[in-house]
């Protein structure tokens, strides 16, 4: 007797969790997503205000982060990477597989400094695009701005940069280094919200390098603005 009144309530508890399934996957579809609020849409900045805007007081920046390796347009490796930038030039790159650390590398403008892991040029390729791809404010000496209507296109000697009018955020460069070009492109902006202090800094959280063969696709997971420097930061105690 009791057999038919339970099959029909757990056919009916079924539809109802059906329909509140429905309901939240149309809600949360439906949400807007979280971008960069225009904050510049209106106003009509230089190229020094721009830059000022951009680095602001950053001399310091710590990443943790994915790189995936692809070569000839097929997978090659994977790492992933502590990397820390310094003004001028510097940078120091900590390569890890299955958390255990496969090379560190210190790059100082064209010199590589090998303190563990495998020698090999593309890290020292990698290393001075990744820089420029960061701090992309850097090395803009004598370079002029144009302006169209979405976006700011700035020009030097040796790269262009196009940044979202709106936001300042770079949406690709492009960089010419012995006749050979390294294109950049930046995605999927990100808000930095640590501390009180860093509100309202806005990144962008995935950059794709695309160099010769090799192409790098870096994804942000952790950042840091002027962390502590440790001793062995951007020691240079290891071979050229």
């Amino acid at each position: 007797m009791l057999k038919k009144p339970l099959k029909y309530c757990s056919f009916k508890t079924y539809i109802s969790l059906l329909t509140v399934n429905c309901l939240l996957l149309t809600v949360l579809g439906c949400a807007p997503k979280v971008a960069p609020p225009p904050m510049y849409k209106d106003i009509d900045l230089s190229l020094e205000e721009v830059i000022t805007i951009a680095r602001r007081d950053i001399n310091v920046l710590k990443t943790v982060a994915g790189v995936n390796i692809e070569k000839n347009d097929k997978p090659y490796s994977y790492v992933d990477a502590s990397i820390l930038l310094k003004k001028p030039g510097w940078l120091h790159i900590r390569l890890y597989k299955f958390g255990i650390m496969a090379g560190n590398y210190l790059i100082k403008e064209d010199a590589v400094y090998i303190i563990s892991g495998k020698e090999g040029s593309k890290f020292r390729e990698f290393g001075k695009e990744l820089y420029s791809s960061i701090f992309w404010w850097e090395d803009l000496e004598n370079a002029s701005m144009y302006k169209e209507e979405t976006e700011y296109i700035i020009r030097a000697k040796n790269k262009e940069i196009r940044l979202n009018k709106a936001t300042l955020l770079p949406k690709n460069q492009e960089i010419i280094v012995y006749n050979r070009k390294i294109s950049i492109l930046y995605d999927k902006p990100v808000e930095k919200v640590s501390s009180a202090s860093e509100s309202g800094f806005w990144y962008p959280s995935e950059m794709k390098i695309e160099s010769g063969a090799y192409k790098f696709t870096v994804t942000v997971e952790k950042l840091y603005i002027n962390p502590p420097l440790g001793e062995n930061d951007f020691n240079s105690q290891g071979k050229e």
